[in-house]
């Protein structure tokens, strides 16, 4: 969805319409941070998790409110019953994104996504008053990659069988997961869009500690990701897990990386009104093999800060000998229904905490989860 945040509070005033809006606060709360500016407040060089100070200095005239509670999620199930009602096989992602798989429903359209696509878009906006921004490709990244180039309201496809042509000449920060220090590296090289990759043999990359097969098959365009359909009452566990550019070692990064992998994972959880009591960490060394070890609280939980120290004593326990490993995962289980988890627990603080996590889980669930944190302590 485009400025989702910003285009949810449009379609419930429309007044706001056609000025500068950001939300997250209002002129006098210069110490805030900017939760979402909507396009004609992002012309203006306003961004996401910019203070709010320098947002009233680069953009003075916009009209600044705080977040309407309750609204983005309500919004954001509404434009998932409307995927559910072209396939079932949705895989959100956030709280404005999501995967869908419409191969076996494009017979209904004789084979013609593009007119399915614009279908789904007019849907939305007739029925929510929002427009969102759609990309068309074989697989779930090149579909991603494709959504980002004609924001807002676009619709970009990337041809069957011309992918590595299309995205040859996009910047290595689009493809997901390249961290910073990755990137550094790279471009120290020359490498600086995706079909530079393809300038080295893969042998250079391994000298880098790069994890060659998949940088690889991203430059090829040969990824072959799925849309990952779960249904709801066969939902057992729920896991996060990220492959490494480099393999690493360094505990300082882990218990961030793993610190991220629970914000996501919690948040799903939250979403769904489910908590867990187990939490599993698994890891892969450079060899491929896999070691995980688990631990199980005695109260029920979907707070990453409630499993943070016993996760990380679980990943030191697998990382005693300092080797390197190429992959981190955490998995929660043993899940329930946030009602009936809590039904015996009457005086607890349950209401209140949920009460101050919704607004957090608006921002990083948005923003890739580094916008905002609850207070941590990443031991080294």
């Amino acid at each position: 969805m485009d400025a989702f945040f910003a285009s949810c509070e449009e379609a419930v005033n429309p007044k706001l319409r056609g000025w500068p809006l950001i939300v997250g606060g209002n002129k006098e709360d210069k110490r805030g941070i900017v939760m979402c500016p909507n396009y004609l407040a992002r012309a203006k060089g306003v961004r996401t998790a910019m203070p709010m100070g320098k947002a009233i200095q680069l953009c003075p005239e916009a009209n600044y409110i705080r977040s309407t509670r309750g609204l983005y999620s309500d919004y954001s199930k509404k434009v998932r019953d409307i995927f559910y009602k072209y396939t079932p096989m949705v895989q959100p992602v956030s709280v404005d994104e999501a995967f869908m798989d419409v191969t076996d429903v494009l017979h209904a359209y004789k084979n013609d996504y593009i007119k399915l696509a614009n279908e789904l878009k007019a849907d939305i906006k007739n029925t929510l008053d929002i427009t969102g921004t759609i990309g068309i490709a074989s697989t779930k990244l090149c579909a991603k990659m494709a959504s980002k180039i004609q924001k807002p309201d676009g619709l970009t496809v990337m041809p069957l069988g011309k992918e590595k042509d299309f995205i040859k000449n996009l910047p290595i920060e689009n493809i997901p997961g390249v961290g910073k220090k990755s990137q550094i590296r790279l471009k120290k090289y020359g490498i600086n869009v995706i079909g530079d990759i393809l300038k080295f043999e893969k042998d250079f990359y391994e000298s880098l500690g790069m994890h060659t097969d998949f940088l690889f098959n991203v430059a090829n365009a040969q990824t072959s990701d799925k849309v990952n359909f779960e249904g709801e009452d066969d939902r057992k566990s729920l896991s996060k897990e990220n492959t490494f550019w480099e393999d690493t070692n360094d505990m300082t990064f882990l218990k961030s990386e793993l610190y991220s992998l629970m914000e996501k994972a919690c948040y799903r959880l939250r979403q769904e009104n489910t908590v867990a009591k187990t939490i599993t960490v698994k890891i892969k060394y450079t060899d491929f093999k896999v070691n995980q070890k688990s631990f199980t609280r005695t109260k029920y939980s979907n707070m990453e800060k409630d499993y943070y120290d016993d996760a990380v004593r679980l990943l030191e326990m697998m990382m005693a000998g300092r080797r390197k490993i190429r992959l981190l995962g955490v998995k929660f289980s043993e899940l329930e229904e946030f009602d009936n988890a809590y039904q015996e627990e009457l005086f607890t603080d349950v209401d209140k905490e949920k009460n101050l996590v919704e607004k957090i889980d608006l921002l990083r669930s948005k923003y890739n989860f580094g916008v905002l944190s609850y207070g941590k302590n990443i031991k080294k």
